[in-house]
């Protein structure tokens, strides 16, 4: 059989993580990366196609599976020789060189760096990714027991199936006139800050909002900072997920630095119901940076203010999934063109998660509230 050191020292050397002077460096490198692959106790698996017996129900065997009860005895010690090495090196190498060893096997990418296309960094990971101190960069995305987004909501459970009444425009505050976004790359993706002379926290009056429009909940008004979209949606009604999500970004003009995000579902158009033209020119140009492209948007032609909503309390999307997030989500799916959708994919390019949306989140006992506007 293959010598399984053999293939960890060759997998280490592609990753970039084998430090080219030392052979003590070497070994404490294999030792991490033998520890994280292989449980005390338990040899590495040597296929990953399902064992006869178990849930491979034809019971044949495929030229890469090994069944235990024909693997000579020789191929049988060979892995467990290496990993009984492997330990030993890593107690032998100093404790700093193993602890640095295993962070390069476990996170390849720069400290704290966090995306969507590698696995090792990708949505499911966040809560592990570290900081060049060796710490976790982003708690709060790996807190099961937090009250994180996105969620999935059930519509038979909002407001226990009654819908309380109200429309969005109840909540959302139109822009008066047009304003410039300018479009740059954060983590792979577009996104579209909101252009301005000077700090927006003076431009607005006490208890109100510039011109920029915004959201007010529960009094609190919050103006319009930036949007950014996701495929598929991140939000899901009933477990299903809408082609993609618009979140309109806000910030409390108290100063205090908290935030709301307006959430609109798209789903593909058709003849009788066409794009969203907003959108569409938005979406143009997906691989634009550096803030040069800039695009003019009348938010309030981005939402529906006749629309029903649901309001929860949540986070951030993506790291630091930062909680304590006012969230409103327009109950109407808007239409976005299937080719605006497969640019923005192709923009994202393909990886081991699919898109840009993170899974969604356990509702840890929040409410969601339900709004729909009155009957006429």
């Amino acid at each position: 059989g293959t010598d399984i050191s053999a293939r960890f020292t060759s997998r280490l050397s592609r990753r970039g993580t084998m430090p080219p002077t030392s052979a003590l460096a070497s070994d404490a490198c294999l030792a991490a990366l033998a520890a994280r692959r292989a449980p005390r106790g338990r040899v590495p698996s040597r296929s990953r196609i399902p064992r006869a017996g178990t849930n491979n129900a034809s019971g044949d065997v495929g030229e890469d599976d090994i069944r235990n009860d024909t693997m000579p005895a020789n191929a049988r010690r060979e892995p467990r020789k290496a990993v009984r090495l492997a330990r030993r090196a890593m107690l032998a190498a100093p404790p700093a060189l193993v602890a640095g060893a295993a962070v390069r096997s476990a996170d390849a990418a720069a400290p704290g760096e966090w995306g969507y296309a590698d696995f090792e960094t990708g949505p499911l990971r966040w809560g592990e990714v570290l900081d060049a101190s060796g710490a976790r960069a982003f708690p709060d995305c790996g807190c099961a027991a937090c009250a994180q987004s996105p969620i999935d909501i059930s519509l038979s459970r909002a407001n226990k199936g009654a819908f309380a009444e109200g429309s969005l425009a109840d909540v959302a505050v139109p822009a008066k006139g047009a304003v410039t976004v300018a479009v740059a790359q954060k983590h792979g993706t577009p996104n579209y800050a909101l252009v301005q002379g000077v700090n927006k926290t003076r431009d607005v009056a006490v208890g109100g909002l510039d011109a920029s429009g915004g959201v007010a909940l529960d009094g609190v008004p919050y103006a319009f900072s930036s949007l950014h979209f996701h495929t598929p949606a991140e939000n899901t009604l009933d477990g299903a997920a809408n082609a993609m999500e618009m979140h309109l970004v806000h910030f409390s003009s108290d100063g205090s630095g908290a935030i709301a995000v307006l959430g609109v579902l798209f789903r593909y158009a058709d003849e009788e119901n066409p794009a969203d033209k907003t959108v569409e020119r938005l979406l143009a140009d997906v691989a634009a940076d550096g803030g040069k492209r800039r695009v003019k948007i009348e938010p309030g032609a981005l939402w529906d203010g006749a629309s029903g909503y649901f309001r929860w309390q949540g986070s951030l999307t993506t790291p630091p999934c930062t909680g304590g997030v006012s969230w409103v989500l327009q109950k109407e799916v808007r239409t976005v063109s299937r080719a605006a959708v497969k640019r923005f994919r192709l923009h994202l390019g393909d990886g081991a998660f699919p898109g840009n949306a993170r899974p969604t989140q356990p509702l840890n006992g929040r409410a969601v509230r339900a709004f729909e506007p009155k009957s006429a």
